[in-house]
């Protein structure tokens, strides 16, 4: 507990005095590179001028992707066969500006084809409604944020929350329904080179007459609590952080009143010129895990990526490491690092096999990665390669294993003939080893998983 205490104390001096020296900061407009993956433009903390005032502005955005599934998220045993899906995700999006206040609605409706039989029901037999006939079409985003002034402003209601390079908080663009949060954010930016957050949310299961039970479909946190800050420190540095503290109810029904806190803390610091730019994460994880037992676990990420000077073309080599627990010595302490709530299917393979840490049976994973990209005009391919190596010893039937699990590569080609359409093609394998199988619970490393998919996205915007 002084360990935590210590940490926690010692973390809001070091921002405290930063957010005191921000205003010493050399002033720039160079927009931060952030580059290990992309951003999307509507969420990024640092935000583009101001819009005019009193805009509306419809929009829709429409994706429908088919997919041919034999070994994505699960590896293939010879008696399983591939699965065949069409799934399509539609959002009509509102957004209001002025200058006292933004309001944005994003309805969205996201199925795979065939989820809902659009006949039942009409043949006069069916009288009530059941799972069939009725599927849910909700709100993804609904927010209004009051500005105090042109760099303060209160963001309420549900929202995307998208911090630095996504890995621990995300949008989740990729999943059919994406990923959004009911909260509350205040947000500084000064537009030039700093900009700070802090998120609050606390969840319920409804309107309860007595105590605080929570009832979550899926594990989730009951409480949430972020700082965020970006500061651009010169032309070629920018340091980034985020501090968080996610409270889960006790796994345990009897211990319901019981909240178990735990925290993250790290950032990350780039460096970029021309041509090459540097970057290195990390991020510390303590205090206790909603079973009550003690964290102590530790995430980084050194990255190198070259751009060529036409911008044409570009390649990353970095690596992530996620400390694990030794099953050899059963450790009083949970040692596995959860990347909270981001993305992985950028960073860890196309075919998410190794997503979350029970995917590595919280043992903990070393994923060195290559990356290539190369684009020009309407057109880009991307190539990804990434090996998978247990960070800590894991025990299968009183013998370990061995740590290497396998590799991956992932190829994407996108065509975009005009602003309204995108075209991509995606392709993934990999060749995994018996290590892998154990790890995972299931599969035959003697076969390859693979996967194909194709997606059309529709983006239109009106402004009145």
């Amino acid at each position: 507990m002084k360990k935590i205490r210590n940490r926690k104390l010692t973390g809001s001096i070091f921002f405290l005095l930063i957010g005191m020296s921000a205003v010493k900061a050399q002033t720039t407009t160079t927009p931060s590179p952030l580059d290990t993956i992309k951003k999307p433009p509507v969420d990024t903390a640092v935000k583009k001028p101001a819009a005019p005032q009193n805009t509306l502005t419809f929009g829709l955005d429409m994706r429908v992707r088919t997919e041919w599934r034999h070994g994505y998220k699960s590896i293939p045993t010879p008696d399983t066969t591939g699965a065949y899906e069409i799934n399509q995700r539609t959002r009509f999006n509102v957004d209001y500006k002025s200058k006292a206040v933004d309001v944005f609605l994003s309805l969205q409706d996201a199925r795979v084809w065939g989820q809902q039989d659009p006949r039942e029901g009409q043949t006069g037999t069916a009288t009530t409604s059941n799972s069939s006939t009725v599927f849910p079409i909700y709100f993804f985003e609904a927010y209004a944020e009051p500005h105090f002034n042109d760099k303060l402003s209160l963001r309420i209601g549900r929202q995307r929350i998208s911090y630095d390079n996504q890995r621990l908080f995300s949008e989740n663009n990729w999943r059919l329904p994406g990923n959004s949060f009911d909260a509350a954010r205040l947000i500084y930016n000064n537009k030039i080179n700093f900009a700070t957050e802090l998120t609050f949310s606390y969840q319920q299961s409804g309107e309860n007459i007595f105590t605080t039970k929570y009832y979550p479909l899926v594990p989730n946190y009951k409480s949430l609590l972020i700082h965020y800050l970006n500061w651009k420190l010169s032309d070629r540095f920018t340091l980034t952080t985020i501090n968080a503290a996610d409270g889960y109810q006790s796994s345990d029904p009897a211990k319901y009143t019981t909240t178990y806190e735990r925290f993250t803390s790290g950032g990350r610091l780039e460096y970029s010129t021309y041509n090459w730019y540097f970057t290195i994460a990390a991020y510390d994880q303590y205090g206790k895990d909603s079973t009550g037992k003690k964290l102590s676990a530790y995430y980084f990420q050194p990255e190198i990526k070259y751009t060529s000077g036409n911008g044409n073309f570009s390649a990353r080599l970095g690596m992530e490491y996620f400390s694990g627990q030794d099953s050899s010595t059963h450790p009083s302490e949970n040692k596995s690092f959860t990347p909270l709530y981001g993305t992985a299917h950028s960073f860890m393979g196309y075919l998410d096999i190794f997503d979350v840490p029970g995917d590595f049976n919280n043992a903990g994973m070393i994923n060195p990665y290559l990356h290539f990209l190369w684009k020009k005009n309407k057109i880009a391919l991307a190539m990804q390669n990434h090996v998978f190596i247990s960070q800590a010893q894991f025990v299968y039937k009183g013998n370990p294993i061995d740590k290497y699990l396998g590799f991956e590569n992932d190829w994407k080609f996108n065509y975009t003939p005009n602003k309204v359409i995108d075209w991509e093609i995606g392709f993934a394998w990999a060749k995994l080893t018996k290590s892998a199988t154990v790890i995972k619970k299931a599969g035959d490393d003697k076969l390859t998983p693979y996967w194909i998919y194709t997606s059309l996205r529709f983006t239109q915007h009106l402004e009145k």
